[in-house]
């Protein structure tokens, strides 16, 4: 029990509430707006929580790391070769 007497918060679904998530790797699309419309970025391997219940995949806080790092890259990248 961490010191401060409260329990560990359980993680969730956030679409069925269920507790009973399953950690994954996999692929993530993300779809790019304003000058890049149009265009998706997939970022291979992101550390996920997945639902038994519904399925649902939620980025876990390493995971939406990756993300925020890889579309900051690939951002650059279209940005530099498309012009």
């Amino acid at each position: 029990m961490p010191e401060n007497g409260l329990a560990a918060k359980a993680r969730k679904c956030p679409k069925c509430a269920s507790t009973s998530l399953k950690r994954v790797l996999a692929t993530h699309p993300v779809h790019l707006t304003g000058e890049l419309a149009g265009r998706r970025l997939d970022i291979y391997r992101v550390e996920m929580d997945k639902c038994r219940h519904c399925g649902t995949l939620t980025p876990t806080k390493e995971g939406k790391a990756k993300i925020k790092r890889c579309t900051k890259t690939g951002i650059e990248f279209f940005r530099q070769h498309l012009r």
